[in-house]
C-alpha cells in the first residue's frame, strides 16, 4: 500500500509541478481560459478533468498491457476508443440519474463533453505511457492533471481580476492580450521548476 501510494505521489507532483501539462505543453490552455473566467465552473471542470485523467490513464495503462501495442499511432487510437467508452459510460449513468437529481443532467452534459475532449485528458496517458509509468503511476499523474488543472485555473482567475482592475493597462492591452501576457509570464515561472534553460 505505501508503494502504492509514493508511486501515486510522485506521478501526481511530476504533473503539478515538475511537467506541469497546461503551461508546458499548452493541453486544455482554452478550456483553462475559458474556466478562468466563470468562478463557478472552475471546481467542477477541475474534478471533471482529474477523474476522467485518472481514469483514462489507468484504463489506458491497463489496455495498452492486454494487447501488448507499442506503436504512438495505434496508442493514440486505443486512447481515443477508451475515451469514448469512458464517455458513453458516463452519459448512461448521468441519463439514469434519479428523479431529483434530474434537473442536474443538462449542466452535468455539457460538462462532460468538454472535459472528456479536452486535450490535456488525452496527454496525460500518452505521457505517462512514454514515461513508462505504473497503473498506480498513470492514475497519479491523471489526477495530478486534474490537480495542475485547478492550480492553473485559480491562478488565471485571480490575474483575470486583479488585471480587469489595473487602470495603467493601455486600452489596447486590456482583456485577451493582458490575459496572454499573465499567462505567459506564469508558464515561464512554472518552467523553472524543471530547471531547463530556455535563453541562450
Amino acid at each position: 500500500m505505501k508503494d502504492i501510494l509514493y508511486s501515486m505521489l510522485t506521478a501526481a507532483s511530476y504533473a503539478v509541478f515538475l511537467r506541469n501539462l497546461l503551461f508546458s505543453g499548452g493541453l486544455g490552455a482554452s478550456e483553462v481560459m475559458r474556466a478562468a473566467q466563470r468562478n463557478s465552473e472552475i471546481l467542477m471542470s477541475s474534478l471533471l478533468v482529474s477523474l476522467f485523467s485518472g481514469a483514462a490513464a489507468g484504463l489506458c495503462h491497463w489496455a495498452t498491457g492486454l494487447l501488448d501495442i507499442f506503436e504512438y499511432a495505434w496508442l493514440a487510437a486505443l486512447y481515443g476508443a477508451v475515451l469514448l467508452v469512458l464517455y458513453l459510460l458516463t452519459c448512461v449513468v448521468i441519463a439514469l440519474l434519479p428523479r431529483g437529481l434530474s434537473k442536474y443532467r443538462p449542466i452535468l452534459l455539457r460538462r462532460i463533453g468538454i472535459s472528456v475532449l479536452n486535450t490535456i485528458v488525452m496527454g496525460v496517458p500518452l505521457l505517462a505511457h512514454r514515461m513508462g509509468e505504473s497503473l498506480w503511476g498513470a492514475i497519479g499523474m491523471g489526477l495530478g492533471a486534474g490537480l495542475a488543472f485547478l492550480v492553473v485555473t485559480m491562478l488565471i482567475n485571480s490575474g483575470l481580476h486583479i488585471l480587469q482592475q489595473n487602470k495603467a493597462i493601455p486600452p489596447m492591452f486590456t482583456g485577451v492580450p493582458a490575459a496572454l501576457v499573465y499567462t505567459g509570464l506564469l508558464a515561464l515561472a512554472f518552467t523553472g521548476f524543471k530547471g531547463e534553460i530556455l535563453f541562450l
